[in-house]
């Protein structure tokens, strides 16, 4: 028995992932009518009506539905083998938060790139995890307990929150306990469990920004106080671009950053150096 052709399937493919001839034409750069033809071209060999209705949008039958849904699987890993067969064996993409890789991250790429010249790191940046089985990332850095199921997990620090601000407005932890709070949308316990470490009031802060980086960014254009984690601003401290109001003795939260993997891609070796240096560099 012959099968269908591939093109067949894939527009059958992407039909039943867009929802409409129209839509998968587009995607598939060719006519509504040319996928029109080849979905009955499908129809025709498998000797199976896929389509209660073919109009704006299309109607599947209960063949239809199965078949599409194992196609658009299908299709997806082959991108996926496809992305994976063009990626350079010396690069390694990295999935990681933004305010880690703006604040810590990045004003210390230049020491792995002296390092490691030969490997070549691809940075992206996002709130949500990612999925290392699915998603064309050799790593990520996420942000909490370490309790991911399936994946390596490498403390780099815990969560170290103080408050921060342009060194010119701190005088005193009076003085810093009236400036303006600036805070982040993605960490709103960030401020009440400081102001109670340092026995100051909880008050609503007079700007919410998305991440902690720009709430730092804010901080240090002095537009205020902001609370960040210590670990990710310690370079910003010893160069005089902020100063701190700690708690004493400190609050540690129970989240952290992490370097997380699945365990075949920590046998790779400019994974596994990228590894090493990251966990060295968080040890300094």
């Amino acid at each position: 028995m012959s099968l269908p052709s591939l093109r067949a399937l894939r527009a059958f493919a992407e039909t039943t992932r867009t929802g409409s001839l129209a839509a998968a034409s587009r995607v598939l750069n060719v006519t509504p009518s040319a996928v029109s033809h080849l979905l009955r071209e499908l129809e025709q060999s498998l000797a199976v009506s896929l389509f209660i209705t073919r109009g704006p949008h299309a109607r599947l039958t209960e063949a239809g539905e199965r078949l599409g849904g194992r196609l658009i699987s299908a299709f997806d890993t082959i991108n996926a083998a496809i992305t994976d067969a063009r990626h350079q064996a010396g690069d390694v993409r990295v999935s990681a938060l933004s305010s880690f890789l703006t604040l810590w991250l990045v004003p210390r790429l230049t020491g792995f790139q002296s390092r490691y010249p030969e490997t070549r790191l691809l940075l992206s940046t996002g709130t949500r995890p990612v999925d290392l089985s699915a998603e064309p990332y050799e790593c990520a850095i996420r942000w909490g307990r370490g309790n991911w199921p399936d994946l390596e997990a490498t403390l780099l620090f815990r969560d170290r929150p103080v408050v921060v601000t342009n060194p010119r407005l701190l005088r005193t932890q009076e003085s810093a306990q009236a400036l303006p709070r600036l805070a982040a949308g993605t960490r709103p316990d960030d401020w009440p469990l400081v102001a109670r470490a340092l026995g100051w009031p909880d008050i609503p802060p007079i700007l919410t920004f998305e991440t902690r980086a720009l709430a730092v960014q804010a901080a240090t254009a002095g537009m205020g106080a902001a609370v960040v984690d210590r670990n990710l601003i310690a370079g910003m401290l010893g160069n005089g671009l902020l100063a701190e109001i700690a708690p004493d003795p400190p609050v540690w939260g129970a989240e952290g950053h992490w370097f997380v993997a699945l365990p075949d891609r920590l046998r790779i070796r400019p994974v596994r150096q990228f590894h090493d240096w990251l966990v060295a560099e968080a040890g300094r």
